[in-house]
């Protein structure tokens, strides 16, 4: 059952790379234009969730802590995303965020909630790292790379997060009203900054693509972050991560041979190494 919810988190997650993707193709990766983006996706995501939870919220001090706190990775992981998206292709994105989604909670996992360290998990941390050195031109380094690693870096604290959210002996709330409180929260915190930090000479005209593309990406994000809540109170988090992310990364990296920007020779080797990696986690 929690392998089936794994898979639904998985695709889910394809999709919302897909429609940020999509996003920034057509609005750019300005300031203005990503917290807008920040801020509609995640009002959509808070809606689906309300719902889910049939109206109901509920809090605690430590749940509105953390989920104050995932909010501020949140808004760091979509501005880093969208300068990302608009130096590389989908692939290499998909590598680097999902890679740093598997590798920070896998190690978190094993240094701090004490889950077995074997030799698939070494092999795996290795190839990981190989398959984001591999995927790196020399001509990025000053350009894209910083704004990769953010990528890499807050999807990957996210997951750490959420860790410790369902394992911290604290008085909490259900997954659904955490998710509820951390949609709320970025929705308040992109707005603010549109008003506070965005350039006012900086115009961006939302049409119904921009519309289509924060619906989709909210409530697909919700959605997979709430599966994946609710499987981590049952699967270790060094099984769970990397089984989403070589889904996420097969699907990227077939969509993008069907996007504007294709995957290169670095990119595809990049995903066989991290696919690899995977394959040495479960086997061994």
């Amino acid at each position: 059952m929690y392998y089936g919810l794994l898979s639904v988190s998985a695709l889910l997650f394809s999709f919302v790379f897909i429609f940020s993707d999509k996003y920034q193709e057509k609005y750019g990766s300005g300031n203005k234009a990503t917290l807008i983006f920040t801020a509609g996706a995640h009002f959509a995501g808070l809606v689906a969730l309300t719902i889910i939870n049939r109206f109901r919220l509920e809090t605690t001090v430590f749940t509105v802590i953390v989920a104050a706190v995932s909010a501020i990775d949140f808004i760091l992981f979509n501005i880093c995303s969208m300068r990302a998206l608009g130096r590389t292709n989908l692939s290499k994105y998909s590598v680097f965020s999902m890679t740093g989604g598997m590798v920070l909670p896998f190690l978190a996992g094993i240094l701090v909630f004490s889950e077995e360290v074997t030799a698939g998990k070494i092999i795996c941390l290795l190839l990981m790292t190989a398959a984001l050195v591999v995927s790196i031109k020399k001509s990025e380094i000053k350009g894209g790379v910083p704004y990769y690693i953010g990528v890499f870096f807050t999807n990957g604290l996210y997951g750490v997060i959420n860790k410790y959210f369902t394992f911290a002996p604290y008085p909490k709330t259900s997954a659904a009203n955490y998710s509820m409180l951390t949609e709320t929260f970025t929705v308040i915190l992109a707005v603010t900054l549109i008003f506070t930090l965005a350039k006012k000479d900086e115009k961006v005209r939302i049409g119904y693509i921009g519309i289509v593309c924060m619906g989709g990406y909210g409530i697909m994000c919700a959605l997979g972050n709430y599966i994946l809540l609710i499987a981590l109170s049952v699967l270790a988090a060094s099984l769970q991560y990397p089984f989403v992310t070589g889904g996420v990364l097969v699907i990227s990296t077939v969509y993008g041979f069907f996007a504007s920007k294709k995957p290169g020779k670095k990119e595809i080797i990049s995903v066989v190494l991290a696919l690899c990696g995977i394959a040495a986690l479960m086997i061994w």
